[in-house]
């Protein structure tokens, strides 16, 4: 971690009606705008043989919002309650647009390998129904979820709990699919976060989110902005993976069809559903006799020249009981 100091769950940072305050009378915090531009990008609640390892990893959607110090996640349970906290004792080191920076329990380190940014209870979420704030600035609540926190939620995501093993995890869809963006935040939970395998990253881990191509006459959705690998997704360059459409997050329906393209003219595609291989396939790609459960559906673009996406586009869903 490069000297990075380990801190964990404490007091609040500054109270929302302080900053208010300061905000009225025009004098600002300090650190205000070097912070406040990170979403809430995935929420890990543990699993049903880890109950503890649990985790929320924020993202930064511009550059310079490493200064955290003083700054709290705040987690609650079904009913609205505080159910802890995590207050950052310092800042991170890497402040880079689409960082990361992640807070996790103890068997959360343990179980995937990482080190956390700051430490949180692992008894902070439960998947049956809860919330997640950063700050008053953005606020997640999934299942069973009923009452207020310091943001908006909208309706809650995955109104069933979160499916045993997954995270939530937000969507970057709108805009530049590659990358997190403001306008990802429409600050309802049911259409902005889906559920997906758990992939923690610490702030030591460097994106792999990009800048969507620069097309011809102008920027495209997200052009100048500098993500991991800016201007890898030319059309000259390594093809990236966009999936248009695919089926519902959850649905009880046994099919399911995916649409999806390439930034390069000419490409060739490699699907694959969960645990097979990847194999040659066109779009629109359509699967049938989906089992019920957690599904995870890749595909990655190779263009004419032979070179491949390195990062799949992936959807996440679920398949219902009939009944």
């Amino acid at each position: 971690m490069g000297g990075r100091r380990r801190v964990t769950a404490g007091r609040r940072g500054m109270p929302v009606a302080a900053l208010a305050a300061t905000l009225v009378l025009g004098i600002a915090p300090p650190a205000w705008a070097t912070f406040h531009l990170i979403s809430v990008r995935e929420v890990f609640p543990g699993s049903g043989s880890s109950p503890q390892a649990q985790y929320v990893e924020l993202q930064m959607y511009a550059g310079g919002q490493d200064h955290v110090q003083g700054h709290t996640l705040t987690f609650y349970d079904k009913s609205g309650g505080s159910s802890g906290s995590a207050t950052f004792g310092g800042d991170v080191g890497a402040g880079a647009t689409q960082s990361t920076i992640l807070a996790a329990s103890t068997a959360a380190e343990s179980q995937f390998g990482v080190l956390a940014d700051v430490s949180m209870p692992g008894t902070s979420l439960d998947p049956a129904g809860g919330a997640v704030c950063w700050e008053a600035l953005d606020c997640v609540a999934w299942g069973s979820f009923k009452g207020s926190v310091l943001g908006p939620v909208g309706s809650p995501a995955d109104p069933g709990g979160i499916p045993d093993g997954m995270a939530l995890q937000r969507t970057i869809a709108p805009g530049c699919p590659t990358l997190l963006e403001a306008g990802d935040d429409s600050n309802d939970s049911a259409t902005d976060f889906f559920d997906a395998a758990p992939a923690p990253r610490p702030n030591s881990v460097p994106p792999s989110e990009r800048a969507c191509a620069t097309q011809a006459g102008g920027g495209g959705a997200g052009a100048g902005q500098k993500g991991g690998g800016a201007g890898s997704g030319r059309a000259t360059g390594r093809p990236q993976t966009t999936i248009r459409s695919g089926p519902p997050r959850a649905s009880r329906k046994r099919t399911a069809t995916f649409r999806f393209a390439s930034s390069r003219p000419g490409s060739t595609f490699l699907c694959k559903l969960d645990r097979q291989r990847f194999k040659s396939c066109r779009s629109p790609y359509k699967v049938r006799r989906l089992k019920v459960g957690a599904h995870v559906f890749k595909v990655k673009a190779s263009g004419p020249d032979g070179t491949t996406d390195r990062s799949p586009a992936t959807w996440a869903f679920r398949v219902l009981p009939r009944h």
